[in-house]
């Protein structure tokens, strides 16, 4: 067996990639291990993917970074059976592991217990050839995305203060986007009926914690679908305070949210293209379809020890 580090040392606030080096460099194992250090956006998937294939061996591939270069070692291994990939969160958000509720996020972070985890499989969703292990949105949070590299180019704006900026500017100016939803097949909503925002999810979190998918499961073989009417401004600065928490599924307050299971979501537009959210990325596209497929990659979960109930 192999293990193939990759690692992104522009993700997070801080270059870590010395302190995970020295950590990887005294682990005590006579598995090979292979380090490869990113230089720029999407290397991860060609580094995977050239990997793969020039090996025999079964590898486990540790995605070190954010959910972006989680999300590239997963394109990089679609179409290999003979791997699995585990996530070191360093990135800003590291929503990924936060929907494995029963680990913290030290334990992710704990090389010694990654290497010697298990995997499971999970499901994977999938759109226009790219794919995702977490969530795929559009609409309104898409809108806020897109707009945070506009408040950036401000003076002394800073990321998380630029992120603000555009919650405010698209709660004004991004709230009313038309475009047919159809779900498994059957129309969910047409152009006329104003969209605010459209989650499609296998994790439960993105965004740098928000709880958008409560009812998700990465391994149940459906996406979790929920849809959100437009509505005021006001009652989207109260969905939000509740949307963060996950407080807005089932909840008499919000009847304007609609969620189910289903194995595939269309967003079609006659006129331009439609922003979808992807770990982060958002990439325009026409009409796209996104699909589930079950089972379809391994993730490896740290080996954590657990304690014996002792009796009194």
């Amino acid at each position: 067996m192999e293990h193939l580090f990759i690692i992104n040392p522009k993700a997070g606030k801080s270059d870590r990639s010395k302190e995970l080096l020295e950590k990887i460099k005294s682990l005590d194992t006579d598995d090979k291990i292979t380090v490869k250090i990113t230089t720029e956006q999407g290397e991860a998937v060609s580094l995977v993917k050239n990997h793969l294939e020039n090996t025999a061996d079964f590898t486990r591939i540790y995605a070190c970074g954010g959910d972006g270069t989680a999300n590239e070692v997963l394109t990089g291994m679609v179409g290999f059976e003979n791997c699995a990939v585990g996530v070191v969160p360093l990135g800003t958000g590291n929503d990924f592991v936060r929907s494995f509720e029963e680990f913290s996020k030290e334990d992710f972070l704990d090389i010694e217990k990654m290497i010697r985890g298990d995997d499971t499989l999970v499901d994977v969703m999938e759109c226009s050839g790219r794919y995702s292990m977490n969530i795929m949105s559009a609409g309104f949070d898409s809108a806020i995305a897109k707009n945070v590299d506009k408040f950036k180019r401000l003076p002394f704006v800073s990321g998380s203060f630029a992120y603000k900026l555009s919650i405010i500017y698209c709660i004004f100016t991004k709230r009313k986007h038309r475009y047919r939803v159809i779900v498994d097949g059957k129309k969910f909503t047409d152009t006329d009926m104003s969209t605010l925002l459209v989650v499609a999810g296998k994790g439960k979190y993105y965004g740098g914690g928000m709880k958008a998918a409560p009812k998700a499961s990465l391994s149940d073989g459906k996406i979790d679908f929920m849809h959100v009417e437009t509505v005021s401004v006001p009652k989207v600065i109260f969905l939000l305070s509740t949307y963060i928490k996950g407080g807005h599924v089932d909840n008499p307050k919000f009847s304007f949210v609609k969620t189910m299971k289903c194995d595939s979501v269309t967003f079609e537009r006659d006129d331009g293209d439609i922003d979808i959210g992807f770990d982060g990325e958002i990439i325009s596209m026409h009409n796209p379809t996104i699909r589930v497929i079950p089972k379809a990659v391994r993730v490896i979960l740290p080996k954590v020890k657990k304690c014996k109930a002792v009796t009194v």
